[in-house]
C-alpha cells in the first residue's frame, strides 16, 4: 500500500510540476501536454495559452493529424521561445513544381486575433494548415517554416516585424503580410506553392522559385526572381 501511495504521489508530481514557471518562463512539452501544462490548458493537444507571459518549449511537439493545431494562443502579450525545438505535423512537400502529400486545418501556432505575440528560435514543419498565424504587432524571428500544407506564415494585421527566417516549400504562400505596415527582412523565401511574399514591406530578402512570384514594397535591396516583384 505504501508503495502504491508513493507511486501515485510521484505521478502526481510529474503531472503538475510543469504547471509552474521556471525562472518566470512556463514550459511546454509533449509530456505536460498530456495533463495540461499550466492553468488554462486542458489535457491533450493543442496546448492552450490563455494568459500573457513567457513560454518555452522543452521538446518537440508532434501530431499525426493534418487537422490538429499544436499551440493556440488566446491572450495578448505572449512570448514563445521554441528553444531550438520543432512543431511537427505529418505533411511533406517537395518538387520543382511543388506538391504536398496532403493538407488540412491544423496550424502550428494559431494566434489569429491576439496582439504583441513573439515567436522565435526553432522550426515549424509539416502542418496540414499554416505553420504560424499571428495578429497585430507580432515579432517573428529566427524560424525555419517549411512543408506546411496550406502556407508558411500569416501576419495579416499591421505592425508585425519578421526577420531572419527560412520559409520554404510550403503548399500556399510563404509569408502573407496582407496590406498593412508589416515588415519582412533578412530572410530566404524559397519554392513555396503560391506567392513567396504577399503584401507589406520587405528588405534584404532572397525570394526565389516561388509560384506566382512575390509582391512586397521594397524599402531596402532585395533579390527576387523578377526584380519588379519586390522592388
Amino acid at each position: 500500500m505504501k508503495q502504491c501511495v508513493r507511486v501515485f504521489c510521484l505521478a502526481l508530481a510529474c503531472s503538475t510540476t510543469s504547471a509552474f514557471a521556471v525562472d518566470g518562463v512556463f514550459e511546454i512539452s509533449a509530456v505536460c501536454a498530456q495533463f495540461g501544462c499550466f492553468d488554462g490548458d486542458t489535457s491533450g493537444l493543442p496546448v492552450q495559452i490563455t494568459q500573457p507571459g513567457s513560454y518555452r518549449l522543452t521538446g518537440n511537439l508532434t501530431t499525426a493529424s493534418v487537422n490538429q493545431d499544436l499551440i493556440t494562443v488566446s491572450a495578448d502579450g505572449v512570448s514563445i521561445d521554441l528553444n531550438g525545438y520543432s512543431l511537427i505535423g505529418p505533411v511533406s512537400c517537395s518538387g520543382t513544381t511543388l506538391s504536398c502529400s496532403s493538407s488540412g486545418s491544423g496550424d502550428g501556432i494559431e494566434a489569429i486575433n491576439q496582439t504583441d505575440i513573439q515567436v522565435r528560435n526553432g522550426s515549424i514543419r509539416g502542418m496540414g494548415g499554416v505553420g504560424l498565424i499571428v495578429g497585430a504587432g507580432a515579432l517573428i524571428e529566427q524560424l525555419t517554416v517549411s512543408e506546411n500544407g496550406s502556407g508558411g506564415i500569416e501576419a495579416q494585421a499591421p505592425g508585425a516585424v519578421l526577420r531572419r527566417l527560412a520559409v520554404r516549400e510550403n503548399g500556399g504562400r510563404g509569408v502573407s503580410l496582407g496590406f498593412g505596415s508589416s515588415y519582412l527582412m533578412d530572410s530566404v523565401i524559397f519554392n513555396n506553392g503560391a506567392q513567396g511574399v504577399f503584401g507589406g514591406f520587405c528588405g534584404n530578402i532572397l525570394a526565389i522559385g516561388n509560384t506566382n512570384g512575390n509582391a512586397c514594397v521594397a524599402i531596402a535591396p532585395n533579390r527576387c526572381s523578377v526584380a519588379t516583384d519586390c522592388d
